[in-house]
């Protein structure tokens, strides 16, 4: 079902109430600092609500030191230095940035991560290097938040990788992989017919919130959390540098803190996802055959390794630290 804006801004000030935070314990008297939010970003509407989230934090922690003004939606499409001179504050798709500094794509390559908590494990581990690329592009990074993972669609059952072989296969558009092959590269080193949408018996799809329309479409439905790329939420250094030492605290408390409630709702989100699919009709196998994602993580393989190479040392650096993290070297 269709939840509204209101019913979600509710949802979001509960996460509000229910999470610590520090209200400074004297007002100031001066006029409080404004600063723009500009979010990029088109189709996952709890992508603003994260924003507004953060807004209403930033106003409380501060005591109305700080107002933030939040602004959009705005295209995908643009580039670290568009973002930097745009506003103080923004939040976008982290892979949309990627071609100025490669390993801003981590969060898009198929099949690394298995679940949230993995997710989250390779988030730890790559956050320094995260930083430091948009550093070189005025930025701080304040917080992050997933997307819903990628999922399967098919109107034939999928038991072993060995159903996918000749099968006329699709992948949803998506804006922020790039490429003609784009995410169908593991796909068609398993035997899979390539295809137009409209031919297509499988199909890949990213997690944004339209896919409830394709329960239209197919009859099964299969969770196997191909990538949940992440969306930033950052600060233009020169702005950043010229609040109070104290403001800057409030800045990087409540990103932190609004990227905890992103990430608790995202994980809340995903058995809600099966459960509305479900209730339309369509088959879920939330638990998929182990020989599909095996056979999908050696299939997407070269893929992984061709981002670590682009990265060059770090990204070789990222890749191994994380896989003796998860044991899956």
């Amino acid at each position: 079902m269709t939840r509204s804006t209101s019913e979600g801004r509710r949802e979001f000030l509960a996460l509000l109430s229910a999470l610590p935070i520090s209200v400074l314990s004297a007002r100031s008297s001066a006029q409080p600092r404004q600063l723009k939010l500009a979010c990029y970003y088109q189709f996952e509407p709890s992508q603003g609500q994260g924003a507004r989230l953060f807004a209403d934090k930033i106003a409380l922690a501060s005591a109305q030191t700080i107002e933030v003004s939040v602004e959009g939606p705005q295209t995908l499409l643009i580039s670290l230095d568009v973002v930097a001179k745009d506003s103080a504050l923004a939040v976008f798709c982290a892979p949309c940035v990627a071609a100025s500094e490669p390993v801003l794509g981590l969060s898009i390559l198929p099949m690394i991560a298995g679940s949230f908590d993995e997710a989250e494990i390779l988030l730890r581990i790559a956050r320094p290097y995260y930083g430091a690329a948009l550093a070189r592009h005025g930025q701080v990074l304040l917080g992050t938040q997933p997307w819903l993972p990628g999922v399967l669609w098919s109107n034939i059952p999928i038991r072993s990788a060995a159903d996918l072989k000749g099968v006329p296969f699709a992948q949803v558009p998506t804006p922020w992989v790039d490429g003609e092959w784009g995410w169908r590269k593991p796909f068609g080193r398993l035997g899979v017919q390539l295809a137009s949408y409209f031919d297509a018996e499988v199909v890949l799809s990213s997690g944004f919130s339209g896919n409830l329309k394709l329960t239209r479409e197919f009859a099964y439905f299969m969770e196997v959390f191909f990538a949940a790329h992440l969306t930033f939420l950052t600060a233009r250094k020169e702005v950043f540098d010229s609040l109070s030492e104290t403001q800057r605290q409030v800045l990087v408390g409540e990103g932190r803190e609004t990227e905890l409630a992103l990430w608790k709702l995202m994980r809340e989100r995903l058995p809600r996802r099966q459960q509305e699919i479900a209730a339309r009709g369509v088959r879920v196998s939330a638990q998929p055959p182990g020989d599909v994602i095996a056979a999908l993580r050696e299939a997407a393989e070269p893929d992984i390794q061709s981002w670590a190479q682009s990265v060059g040392a770090d990204g070789a650096a990222i890749l191994a630290e994380y896989r003796r993290a998860i044991g899956r070297e």
